[in-house]
């Protein structure tokens, strides 16, 4: 399990520069861990083995559900199928007289799964964060689109370049259409990324007084990035949403049998 990780940081930090994992990485990572794998079979027996095909194959069909939704990109969906494929149970650990993870089980007992899961957690966090900084730098043009505060922030079309000489990955948030020599703006879903030939059109589009001084961009984080940190929370606290949800209901219970 711990010898996962050091496969994980490495991918965040070529997501993170390159928004790009090669499949070698994931290809290392098995072969390289396979012999704890084949030493939990010889150890698990039979029942172990069913417990990695369950694993394998319900990662397999969660993360091509959502790969094919869009929700996230090949190189997390190979990250969520290798962790389903080398760790098909729910690690426990004691260290200085605590059992991890601290929260308890989840009932599905799928490790992958509960990585998943606290790693939307972890980028519902963003949103919130880009929201705090439009806060902080409100113009009024934001309240035509608010929705957008969402998950993107107004930048200058002429810092553009800047950012792209400095290696910056940057998404528009819209797509524009050139109509009776108007432009109309459209939701560009996961973003369109910015290169030197898309400037070039907003720098032309913004001196023909057909586009404002400034765009909605997008960071497009990296998801490898949550991935790895939910990977650690999950192996120390556990399964955050479900833990979140039963305390919820509990005291919901608590309340109404009152």
């Amino acid at each position: 399990m711990a010898a996962c990780l050091p496969f994980l940081l490495y991918s965040s930090y070529l997501d993170l520069k390159t928004r790009r994992v090669p499949n070698r990485v994931w290809k290392l990572m098995l072969l390289s861990l396979s012999g704890f794998l084949i030493y939990e079979i010889v150890k698990g027996g039979i029942y172990f083995l069913f417990q990695l095909v369950f694993s394998f194959f319900s990662s397999l069909f969660l993360v091509y559900l959502l790969f094919r939704s869009r929700v996230f990109g090949g190189a997390d969906a190979k990250a969520l199928i290798v962790i389903g494929t080398l760790i098909p149970v729910y690690p426990a650990l004691e260290f200085h007289g605590y059992t991890f993870p601290l929260l308890g089980f989840p009932p599905a007992g799928l490790f992958a799964l509960t990585v998943l899961e606290n790693s939307f957690l972890l980028t519902a966090a963003v949103p919130l964060g880009l929201f705090c900084y439009n806060l902080l730098h409100f113009t009024p043009d934001m309240l035509k689109k608010p929705f957008y505060m969402l998950f993107a922030y107004r930048i200058n079309i002429k810092d553009l370049r800047r950012l792209l000489e400095k290696g910056r990955h940057i998404r528009l948030a819209e797509r524009f259409e050139l109509n009776n020599g108007k432009l109309y703006p459209f939701f560009a879903g996961r973003g369109i990324t910015v290169n030197h030939n898309m400037l070039s059109r907003l720098e032309a589009h913004e001196k023909q007084g057909l586009l404002g001084s400034t765009v909605w961009v997008t960071p497009g984080l990296p998801f490898m990035i949550p991935i790895t940190a939910s990977f650690v929370l999950a192996v120390i606290l556990g399964d955050l949403i479900y833990y979140f949800l039963t305390e919820i209901l509990s005291r919901f219970y608590f309340f109404i049998g009152k």
